[in-house]
């Protein structure tokens, strides 16, 4: 795992997401953020983050596309779906398809940064579990 954290943030200019950006920042979490998938992509390809938060609906696609861009680049990552309110069904979609966990405010410091830490600690060790394959 890292020593500091990095996780990029998909989303339109939202206060729930400036929350979500604070509320990371306070847990010593470094952050950068984009409005697009297209601008994710980049941010993934130059810095192949562990962790991405990403809305539901994105100007340019959904937080799917991201999932599809990562895999496509052969960047390991996890995927933290971020809802406008708790959902049971949006959770359970999200999950069904690829993301490794769903969140919603309000974002609670000690829970926010389990999961924030535990979906760097997956990306982690599915990248070392990758590169042992290779090496093989």
């Amino acid at each position: 795992m890292n020593e500091h954290l990095f996780a990029l943030l998909v989303h339109g200019h939202s206060e729930r997401l400036d929350s979500l950006k604070r509320t990371l920042e306070e847990l010593s979490i470094d952050t950068s953020s984009v409005e697009t998938c297209r601008e994710a992509r980049e941010l993934i390809l130059r810095r192949r983050p562990a962790v991405i938060l990403a809305e539901s609906a994105l100007p340019d696609g959904s937080w799917s596309n991201l999932l599809n861009i990562a895999e496509t680049a052969h960047v390991t990552l996890s995927l933290i779906v971020v809802g406008a309110f708790p959902n049971s069904q949006s959770y359970l979609s999200a999950m069904d398809h690829g993301a490794f966990d769903f969140v919603a405010p309000p974002f609670e410091h000690e829970s926010l940064g389990f999961v924030v830490r535990s979906a760097e600690l997956d990306a982690c060790k599915r990248r070392a579990i990758a590169t042992f394959a290779a090496a093989a």
